[in-house]
């Protein structure tokens, strides 16, 4: 009790310290300390795990963790700082603003383009029939929803759907509303919660950069306020359901109270750190160093044999090991300060581009802020599927774009650019 009670003292002044250098909702460094405190206060309360298969994680902790998290922390503030310090004064000023870059007509249509390929995948993969399904036929139908390249198609349902929120922020539209709840009820029907949880802090995002829109619209009066609590406990349900459905609750791996308890403190972050702490102390073994292999892992990954990205092979079961691990894999111990480092300078640089409140910059926030949210857990910024998502957000933003019509130009304009210039005498 005495450990979390001071795991969390110094996660709130250390919270206090982000705020007094950037004093802002969108300051990825607070929220990166949001992220991880549970993590850090579940090592607190670790449970005994059962399996051999899991064994490494019943070791205590070591300073090398403590060292490792450390720098990590700090190299990720000052790759924030210095995109920061290197920014125009107002760049990070959180403004509402209205570029009227939404087109509800290519949105509705990429939609459906989006959703008749998904409809196509979850059909032929079998999950249509899930409540005759054992735990083995839900994980090989979830492997069929994967159709190969045509797959990346239905993220033209994530990108209308995050489009049409917007909509619903700016003009208060009850009817934007149907996409994007649609397009979460679609992922839930398939068991996954990494799309579930990509659309939830999309549309936080959204909200984050029309603080004033977003307020009026979504925690305006008491009745409202308890719907936003709702779907959130809906959400935090929703993703322990899929658990059950997947059968991952069905046999317990810890001595912990129940399933609840366990699945809290694996989804926390804190088995991921576990693992770390066991890899940094050299209990597991570390392929060899493959310096900057995976920093250019987004590249990489469609070019080289896969088999070389395995710094999560000897990790059993539950096999993350947070965002540092990828630094520990390229360069050992300077691996924890060039990769935050690095993190912390495209994450703060995606945030500007987010207050722009663009279409195209909001996705970009958003993939920061899912960076930071899950860098507890595993690394988002380099991963192969991140630069595949920000090339279809700009597709559909040129799509946007060509649909909308030109801006008017103001009659004063025109009559002052037709003017006759006057000519002086040289």
């Amino acid at each position: 009790m005495l450990g979390t009670l001071m795991t969390l003292i110094v996660c709130a002044g250390f919270f206090a310290l982000s705020q007094s250098w950037w004093r802002s909702y969108a300051n990825p460094v607070s929220l990166g300390i949001l992220a991880w405190t549970p993590a850090l206060a579940m090592l607190n309360w670790p449970p005994y795990f059962l399996s051999p298969l899991y064994i490494h994680l019943n070791r205590p902790l070591g300073i090398n963790i403590y060292l490792a998290m450390g720098m990590g922390f700090l190299s990720f503030w000052a790759g924030c700082a210095l995109v920061k310090s290197l920014s125009p004064a107002h760049a990070f000023d959180v403004v509402d603003r209205d570029p009227k870059d939404i087109s509800p007509l290519v949105s509705i249509i990429l939609f459906g383009v989006g959703f008749a390929v998904f409809l196509y995948s979850y059909y032929y993969s079998g999950l249509a029939d899930l409540a005759n399904l054992d735990t083995q036929q839900v994980a090989e139908s979830q492997l069929n929803l994967h159709l190969g390249v045509l797959s990346f198609v239905t993220m033209f349902m994530d990108m209308a759907a995050i489009a049409m929120f917007v909509l619903f922020v700016r003009t208060g539209r009850i009817t934007c509303l149907v996409i994007p709840a649609l397009t979460i009820l679609c992922y839930v029907a398939t068991l996954q919660k990494s799309p579930v949880a990509w659309l939830a802090i999309a549309y936080g995002t959204v909200a984050l950069v029309h603080p004033r829109a977003s307020y009026h619209l979504l925690l305006g009066t008491p009745a409202r306020r308890t719907l936003v609590v709702l779907f959130a406990v809906l959400l935090l349900v929703g993703f322990f359901a899929m658990n059950e459905a997947r059968g991952l609750g069905e046999e317990q791996m810890t001595g912990a109270s129940g399933p609840l308890m366990e699945q809290i403190y694996i989804y926390s972050g804190a088995s991921a750190i576990m693992n770390l702490s066991v890899t940094v102390d050299g209990y597991l073994p570390s392929d060899p160093m493959l310096y900057g292999t995976y920093l250019a892992r987004n590249v990489l990954w469609h070019v080289v044999d896969r088999d070389l990205f395995g710094a999560t092979r000897y990790f059993g079961g539950v096999n993350t090991g947070t965002y540092l691990l990828y630094g520990w894999a390229d360069f050992r111990w300077p691996g924890f300060v060039i990769a935050p480092f690095l993190t912390g300078a495209i994450v703060m640089a995606f945030i500007r581009f987010a207050l722009s409140c663009r279409f195209l910059g909001i996705v970009f926030g958003a993939v920061a802020i899912r960076a930071v949210a899950l860098s507890s857990a595993t690394d988002v910024i380099f991963d192969p599927v991140t630069p595949i998502i920000l090339i279809i957000a700009a597709g559909f933003a040129l799509a946007m774009r060509f649909a909308l019509p030109a801006p008017a130009i103001h009659p004063s304009s025109q009559a002052l650019a037709a003017r006759p210039r006057r000519v002086y005498p040289s």
